[in-house]
């Protein structure tokens, strides 16, 4: 069961903690352990901090001095939670999640334990053969439990709790619930009920429509995209971070009567012949429990399970987005969705192109680290050019490019 805490310091005790949950596996502590250990070493908590900002992973440094804790919560309740936080749905702040790509998932919760059990030990069976972490998770259900912090203004806490109370599922419900609590007892703050503008149902029926529109008047000011979009859910649970764009996703229910699922590109013919069979029993499941109007079949999603939606994106947010999601040490499917397809439509305007595209575009140079905890960077265009692009923006993102191949079940 989730539980929602609180949790108040200086602020690079509470920046500490939030870069601590990102790295460290679940076995070291609960996130109430980790606060002690960032309060018994300041300096070590300084430290901490300024070399993930040197690094680039600016994030520690929104947080403010508290933040609202939420342990054992699941995969499903955190994309659903990130997804209202945006510019859009005027909902402002920050915070960081375990990072599955780096921590061993080995939690689920009760609900799912006979399947999930089987998920872990065909994730287990693809990290042997050499598939990446962020790519092996894609076979296990989003009712696998991980654990964040997160930290705004007491407003827009509000706005995400009464939020989160207005959905079928309890586990988000309660997760308002306390947050809304929390709220009213730390900061004495009693305002009327704001809630995000926009929402993705559990039920029923959405329009995505297949285009990407771009309008731009010759003034970055100007700048607005709507794009349609297909992603798994795992590749949702990194874009809806991106807080300066708005993802409005089909139903739920829609996403699971498809039943689509996103195969990554390094799965060996065994690791996909498990996936499949995997992806067959949990869609039996999800549609056993739909059928009785059960919300809780989101659980037996598997976060390589596909689903569309539309992206929204105006001014500087589009070239931020054009910049980050274009790299080579990008998650692939982003890069390949997202990522390029936007910068491709920005390519039409020749006064845009030294403001877009990857860095090594840009700036004629590679500081990415090496990816994912390899010993080595992964990057395509690295490793042709060591760093050093000489090509075209074109040439480059078609040497980033990476197939991608889906399955129904």
């Amino acid at each position: 069961m989730v539980k929602v805490s609180f949790f108040q310091d200086e602020f690079r005790t509470i920046a500490a903690l939030a870069a601590r949950i990102s790295q460290e596996p679940f076995e070291t502590g609960t996130i109430k352990d980790l606060f002690e250990n960032c309060l018994a070493d300041k300096e070590g908590s300084r430290e901490l901090v300024n070399s993930i900002v040197k690094r680039g992973h600016l994030i520690p440094g929104d947080m403010l001095p508290y933040a609202i804790g939420l342990e054992h919560i699941t995969r499903f309740a955190a994309i659903y939670f990130w997804r209202l936080v945006n510019v859009y749905n005027l909902i402002f702040g920050a915070g960081i999640e375990a990072s599955l790509r780096v921590i061993k998932p080995n939690r689920y919760i009760e609900f799912v334990s006979e399947f999930a059990k089987k998920a872990f030990e065909a994730y287990e069976e693809a990290i042997e053969m050499g598939v990446l972490n962020q790519d092996a998770r894609y076979m296990i259900p989003e009712g696998t439990l991980t654990r964040m912090v997160f930290s705004a203004p007491p407003r827009y806490l509000l706005k995400i709790a009464h939020s989160l109370i207005d959905t079928p599922l309890n586990e988000l419900r309660n997760i308002g619930k306390g947050i809304k609590r929390i709220v009213e007892s730390e900061f004495g703050l009693i305002m009327p009920e704001e809630k995000s503008p926009s929402k993705w149902n559990f039920w029923g029926e959405k329009d995505i429509k297949d285009e990407v529109f771009l309008n731009y008047t010759g003034e970055t000011e100007s700048m607005s995209v709507r794009m349609a979009i297909y992603l798994s859910l795992s590749g949702f649970a990194q874009l809806v971070r991106q807080r300066q764009i708005s993802c409005i996703m089909e139903s739920l229910e829609q996403a699971a009567r498809r039943g689509e699922f996103v195969v990554p590109p390094d799965f060996p013919e065994e690791v996909r012949k498990s996936y499949l069979k995997l992806a067959e029993e949990a869609r039996q499941i999800q549609l056993k429990l739909i059928e009785k109007r059960n919300p809780a079949f989101v659980y037996f999603l598997l976060l390589g399970q596909g689903t569309r939606a539309n992206i929204y994106g105006n001014s500087f947010g589009i070239l931020d987005s054009s910049r980050a999601r274009s790299e080579g040490v990008a998650q692939w499917e982003i890069r390949n969705q997202f990522g390029i397809p936007l910068t491709e439509s920005l390519l039409r305007y020749p006064e845009l192109q030294e403001q877009i595209g990857p860095r090594c575009w840009r700036e004629k140079r590679c500081i990415e680290p090496p990816t994912f905890k390899k010993t080595k960077n992964i990057c395509k265009a690295y490793q042709k050019e060591k760093g050093n692009w000489q090509g075209t923006l074109k040439e480059l993102l078609d040497v980033l490019r990476e197939p991608r191949k889906t399955f129904f079940v």
